[in-house]
């Protein structure tokens, strides 16, 4: 019995064993696998540069032609990855966009309040000092509104709640027109507090 339980431990031991090596041959498989395909493209990228400087065994140096062709699909591949990282800030900014106006339509801002005819005066300043361009009926009524619920400092914007209690106007709307003169640089976020951009329009 004792012989047959230690021949049954050798056994065991000796599979244990022989599992170890399978693992480790398969790794030495996944390693030689990887060495190959970096070789291979490797030996792409020298076949690549040797075109390019004229010492490729596939492409003769004086096959002008050919050589003109390699260097335009390389310059042609410059140009897509230029174009690529183009679209992606132009996908990005667009993002930063719609989630600050996002989040301006969400939360309130907070400030303190008063309006005077001034206020309306600097308005109409504003509209027409945008780059030449006339402003809509929707900007110019928005920025009235703004610019008639402003702190002393007429610059910082009153609270939500408190432009809802002096107006009567939904919230809504008044996150709208916020939001309208934010996405137009008229107004512009700064220590959680939104404050009228006063100095860019009259650049």
């Amino acid at each position: 019995m004792r012989e047959i339980e230690n021949a049954k431990s050798e056994n065991k031991a000796l599979f244990h064993q022989r599992d170890e090596y399978l693992q480790s041959l398969k790794d030495l498989r996944f390693k030689l696998g990887n060495l190959i395909e970096t070789t291979a493209v490797n030996n792409n990228r020298f076949k690549a540069a040797n075109v390019l400087n004229g010492t490729s065994a596939v492409i003769a140096r004086d096959d002008y032609l050919n050589i003109m062709f390699v260097y335009s699909l390389l310059l042609l591949s410059v140009c897509l990855d230029i174009f690529l990282a183009m679209v992606f800030c132009i996908i990005q900014n667009a993002y930063h966009k719609f989630y600050e106006k996002k989040l301006l339509l969400l939360g309130g801002v907070t400030g303190v309040s008063k309006s005077s005819f001034k206020q309306k005066i600097r308005s109409r300043r504003l509209i027409s000092s945008l780059e030449g361009k006339k402003a809509s009926k929707g900007v110019e009524k928005s920025l009235e509104f703004v610019t008639s619920n402003l702190e002393a400092d007429k610059r910082t914007i009153k609270s939500i709640s408190k432009i809802n209690k002096a107006t009567n106007l939904s919230h809504y709307r008044i996150r709208k027109y916020l939001a309208d003169l934010m996405e137009r640089g008229l107004i512009i976020k700064k220590k959680q507090r939104l404050i009228l951009n006063v100095d860019d329009p009259l650049k």
